[in-house]
């Protein structure tokens, strides 16, 4: 496992690894300095993707949302960093044999403290393979979502479901193997909550495919079914959990289609 200590600057408190150091050892100022380079697209956070001075991914989270609400507000100033979550459950995707991106640092820091307004930074290392988004528009889909089925009963039978399923933030190894990117929202499943949660999972990545005509719906049906073989599902559950998959797929493009 790659070693951390506790990362300390000015109002910043968090981890880093052992051997990482902020360019200029001013990281109000290096963070100023890629942003203004990055520009801002969005009120809730930036992004500044490796470049020219800074091999790494940079993501910064100002807001729980674009929607600027008094439940959104209170949300973000009472929970935890989100960004030593991402922090604490790569550490857990790893020891477990899971693919995802390297943290470099992962840290918060407030207006005044312990109730100020939070920014959080996350720094990570880029990941290898290519998007499953694009892969998708190269090369037979029956392939890809194979490969990703398997992998994804895989992931979700040792105790994990991702908090955005998209192909966008899943990445195909040359070895087979799949990468998680975008783990902030990324947790463990309970025994209470594993079903609905997995569920969840397969709704967002089958209404994202089609959505964005990245598959058929002949062919989603293929990857939900290995899926299920993969997964082991009892014969009982697969026909009512894949009934409650489709359901909540069609409510979501009848509602969200453009």
């Amino acid at each position: 496992m790659t070693e951390y200590q506790p990362f300390e600057f000015s109002h910043w408190h968090g981890v880093s690894r052992a051997f990482f150091a902020v360019p200029g050892g001013d990281l109000d100022a290096w963070l100023g300095a890629l942003e203004a380079q990055a520009g801002r697209k969005c009120k809730s956070r930036w992004i500044a993707p490796p470049g020219e001075g800074c091999p790494w991914f940079v993501k910064v989270l100002t807001a729980a949302s674009e929607h600027d609400s008094l439940w959104n507000r209170l949300k973000w100033r009472m929970r935890p960093s989100r960004m030593l979550h991402t922090w604490q459950i790569s550490q857990d995707l790893q020891a477990s044999g899971f693919v995802c991106p390297e943290i470099q640092l992962a840290a918060r820091k407030r207006t005044w403290r312990p109730f100020g307004w939070p920014t959080d930074v996350l720094v990570m290392s880029p990941i290898g393979g290519q998007p499953v988004s694009e892969l998708l528009h190269r090369k037979p889909p029956q392939e890809i979502l194979s490969a990703i089925a398997n992998e994804l009963a895989r992931f979700h039978a040792a105790g994990f479901v991702h908090g955005d399923c998209i192909a966008g933030n899943l990445f195909l190894q040359t070895d087979g193997r799949l990468a998680f990117i975008d783990n902030d929202r990324t947790m463990r499943t309970s025994f209470w909550d594993c079903t609905a949660r997995i569920r969840r999972n397969l709704v967002q990545f089958g209404f994202h495919l089609l959505l964005d005509n990245l598959a058929s719906r002949t062919q989603l049906e293929d990857f939900f079914l290995e899926y299920i073989q993969v997964a082991q599902w009892p014969p009982r559950k697969r026909v009512h959990e894949l009934s409650r998959i489709w359901h909540w797929i069609e409510r979501r493009l009848a509602t969200e289609s453009p």
